[in-house]
């Protein structure tokens, strides 16, 4: 224990009142300190309560930047879908962790044999160590994968379990997750955050990394692909599902392409990517689905969740699967009741962690027991993920007229449900202010295929309970990190990064981008442009009505703006100051199609679907837009200094971001489509303020719209360097409009579409349609003069100018339409070849 008489008091503190009862991780039965705790504890005690703060400051700063939720879209202050990481973590000792591998080991084994045996000689079905019912009924059971002239096969690659310690002190086993094992990225950015906020403590205590488990983890998944650079994907659903962020997380972290069913296609017993250049063949999917729902040919009930083709793909060899289809079988608790008898049975060994009392309700005595005993009855094979947690039907909790109807339906189809008897979780401490608690957790486990056997990975992901027992792993009250401590600092492991390849073909180009990945780019780049128009726009606004309510433009010039963005018509009556105030905080803080908020929202979501393309600081700029609260803190009245702070500070955060795009990102295709979202915006940004400040105004050199107009485009200072005048229509609509210099100018947009557009993939022998629009709008500026659209009629019409933004306001939009069609949605290539076929029927 430490000597500091300080750091004495403080941990004295810490523990004040801590209950006793129960097995706690950090107190022994006596009240000492584990030894495993003792150098932690000591730590801990001698940050002070403003080190503990400021280090819980640095792990929710991670873990803001990391992106981390169930739901990546949802709102960062709406903590249904938070992730919620407790400063503290869970420490075992390494001579414990150590049997606890072992029964780890020995249960992905056991599972993997019985797998293998169920789809290939079922002599376990065959002799009755199983019943058939429980296989043959379940909806895990992939019948294509029987093949029992096949010799014994591989099926979990990769092997989940989640463990608890009762209250007694003993390990037992609540579920197994052999199907699509998940979370392995929330225990990932959980281990870089609480090992940020809490560095020296995790050298302190000598905690092992994680990083040798993932590199034993890459090599087997190098070898199972069968070539050294063989292509390796993760499939997962949509970005709605709440388990998204770790399927991502996981993918960036190991180097692999995330992809949804509908970026793959078989052809040929081939699994290939559809990407901009084609399609590219996949070696090994990484499966994170459902094995149940991979293939609709094969597999009834798949719908569109599948990949048509996959299993036919996968029988042939052509392609690998991790884990292979039909693992389901032994997901949740569907062996629990049998696992005993199983071990002795395929390994001649008694099991190192026992199970959780589990019964089968096929069996009729068994169901009645359970019944009667009112036990937790859940399916057998259910899923428990964080963020979507099998809900188990509690009989006692049910009418009687509910409890016979539950009844009645277990006699029918026991075969599929199970009852597990509830288990009280030990305690773990948490800081509760300047004091610990205790807290009931569990911990899911992670297990991979090494050589021959099995590696586990030293951690894991630790979730809290909200009730002192459970059946399953609790889900839903926060997390903690799972520190392996050891008396000796642990070996250096060499980054995951380090090139193992004995052959490393040399490549320049990023053209194996995924259709979807470069929609989301295209977009990004749209909405970040939007975004900060917006911001200058209501900077600019909230400028002139300064605190003298002074204003240097007509209040209706600024009226007609706000208004052309919230798309609300007319001009709301009355051009007060107030009324001013009112429009600018609708713009940015309520949530409305092309308002501020909701266009911030579009940023991040964008951003969050294309992370692993975009660079680690272009992402914490973005993020950062996300999590500030002053976006979404609005008060009764819009205070204009606070606000117009907050507005330089998103529209440097934005400006910092296309700098980092300019500098930073290779030139391929995915800057090419982020640019090209982002000159199109600002083209079409452009054209409509040059109509409301030069086309609509009759004079707009003395009532300030052209200096609005400046200002706004970013081009003021580029304007006074060149001209010691006021600003006069002619000059700014060329300077604005025409110059091929100006990087906010028209011309320059076109130009730089122009070039993109040349670059993109392309099969056909002569422009493209999307080339032949930017190059019917860029001729048209061309040839447009300054002097002739600064020139009106006797109306006051200046008709030249009316018909180029007419123009202009048509194409650009009409420009994005044809690259998402032919790019996107690959449609463009198919109108063009009907269009071909009936004009040579013709």
């Amino acid at each position: 224990m430490s000597t500091d008489p300080a750091a004495e008091r403080e941990r004295l503190a810490l523990l004040r009142d801590y209950p006793r009862g129960g097995f706690d991780e950090m107190l022994a039965a006596d009240g000492t300190v584990r030894p495993a705790w003792r150098a932690f504890l000591d730590g801990l005690a001698a940050m002070g309560r403003a080190g503990r703060e400021a280090a819980a400051e640095s792990t929710r700063r991670a873990l803001r930047e990391s992106g981390i939720a169930f739901n990546v879209y949802a709102d960062p202050d709406d903590r249904r879908h938070a992730w919620r990481l407790d400063l503290l973590p869970v420490l075992l000792a390494e001579e414990e962790w150590r049997r606890l591998e072992r029964g780890l080991v020995q249960r992905a084994r056991l599972l993997d044999r019985t797998l293998a045996d169920l789809y290939g000689p079922r002599s376990l079905l065959r002799d009755g160590t199983l019943p058939a019912a429980l296989v043959l009924g379940s909806p895990e059971y992939v019948r294509p994968e029987v093949r029992p002239d096949q010799p014994e096969r591989r099926f979990l690659s990769l092997y989940a379990c989640d463990l608890a310690r009762t209250a007694d002190g003993t390990w037992v086993v609540l579920g197994d997750q052999c199907d699509a094992p998940i979370g392995n990225g929330y225990a990932l950015a959980s281990r870089v955050a609480a090992s940020h906020g809490l560095a020296e403590l995790f050298a302190l205590t000598h905690t092992r990394r994680l990083a040798g488990y993932y590199q034993r983890l890459q090599e087997m998944l190098l070898a199972t692909s069968g070539r050294d650079d063989g292509r390796v994907v993760v499939l997962a659903g949509g970005p709605e599902a709440p388990t998204w962020f770790s399927h991502a997380y996981l993918a960036r972290y190991l180097g692999y392409s995330l992809v949804q069913a509908a970026d793959l296609t078989v052809r040929d017993d081939l699994l290939y990517l559809k990407t901009l250049d084609g399609l590219q063949r996949v070696d090994l999917v990484i499966r994170k689905t459902p094995g149940r729902l991979a293939d609709p040919l094969w597999l009834p009930g798949s719908g569109l969740a599948g990949v048509s083709g996959l299993v036919q793909a996968v029988r042939s060899g052509r392609v690998a699967i991790a884990n292979r289809l039909g693992s389901g079988l032994a997901q949740g608790r569907a062996m629990a009741p049998f696992t005993a008898v199983l071990c002795r049975r395929l390994l001649g060994e008694d099991l190192v962690i026992e199970e959780a009392p589990t019964f089968w309700l096929g069996d009729p005595a068994e169901r009645r027991r359970a019944l009667e005993l009112g036990l937790p009855v859940l399916p057998a094979t259910a899923r428990n993920d964080p963020g979507a947690p099998v809900v188990p039907i509690e009989p006692a909790a049910l009418a009687a007229a509910e409890r016979a109807a539950l009844a009645e339906r277990l006699e029918r189809e026991g075969h599929r449900w199970v009852a597990q008897r509830p288990v009280t979780f030990a305690t773990a401490p948490s800081l509760d202010g300047d004091r610990l608690v205790p807290v009931p957790w569990a911990v899911r486990c992670f297990v991979a295929l090494a050589g021959e056997d099995y590696a586990v990975m030293p951690g894991g992901l630790v979730r809290l309970a909200g009730a002192p027992t459970g059946v399953a792993l609790p889900n839903g009250f926060g997390s903690k990190d799972l520190w392996i401590t050891g008396e000796r600092p642990p070996p250096q492991v060499p980054s995951l990064l380090q090139a193992r390849l004995r052959e490393v073909h040399l490549r320049r180009t990023g053209r194996d981008l995924l259709s979807r990945s470069a929609d989301n780019l295209f977009w990004l780049g749209r909405y970040a442009e939007r975004a900060e128009a917006v911001m200058r726009l209501a900077r600019s606004v909230l400028t002139r009505l300064g605190e003298d309510g002074r204003v240097d433009v007509e209040p209706a010039i600024l009226h007609r703006l706000l208004d052309l963005v919230l798309a609300k018509g007319p001009a709301p009556a009355g051009t007060d100051a107030g009324s001013l105030e009112r429009l600018v905080a609708i713009l940015l803080f309520e949530p409305r199609a092309y308002g501020l908020r909701e266009t911030l929202d579009h940023v991040h979501r964008t951003a969050t679907l294309v992370r692993d393309q975009i660079s680690h600081d272009a992402w914490r700029m973005l993020a950062a837009l996300h999590v500030d609260r002053r976006w979404r803190a609005v008060e009764g009245v819009l205070r204009a200094r606070p606000t117009l702070e907050l507005l330089d500070d998103g529209i440097r955060a934005l400006s910092a971001f296309a700098g980092t795009e300019a500098e930073n990102m290779t030139r391929n295709w995915v800057w090419r489509f982020l640019e090209m979202g982002r000159r199109i915006e600002r083209a079409i940004q452009l054209v409509d303020l040059v109509r409301v400040l030069a086309l609509e105004r009759a004079d707009p050199e003395s009532d300030g719209s052209l200096r609005l107009l400046l200002e706004l485009g970013d081009s003021f200072m580029t304007y006074r360097s060149r001209y010691l005048t006021t600003p006069l229509t002619a000059p700014v609509l060329d300077l604005l409009l025409l110059d091929e210099t100006n990087p906010r100018s028209a011309a320059f947009q076109l130009e730089e579409l122009a070039r993109h557009c040349r670059l993109l993939p392309s099969e056909q022998p002569y422009r493209t349609a999307e080339q032949r629009l930017v190059l019917e709008l860029s001729t048209a500026v061309q040839l447009a003069d300054p002097l002739l659209l600064a020139t009106a009629d006797a109306s006051g019409r200046r008709a030249e100018l009316a018909a180029l933004l007419d123009r202009l306001g048509r194409g650009l939009p009409a420009i994005s339409d044809v690259i998402g069609r032919t790019y996107f949605a690959h449609a463009e290539a198919a109108v063009v070849t009907i269009a071909l076929q009936r004009r040579e029927g013709a």
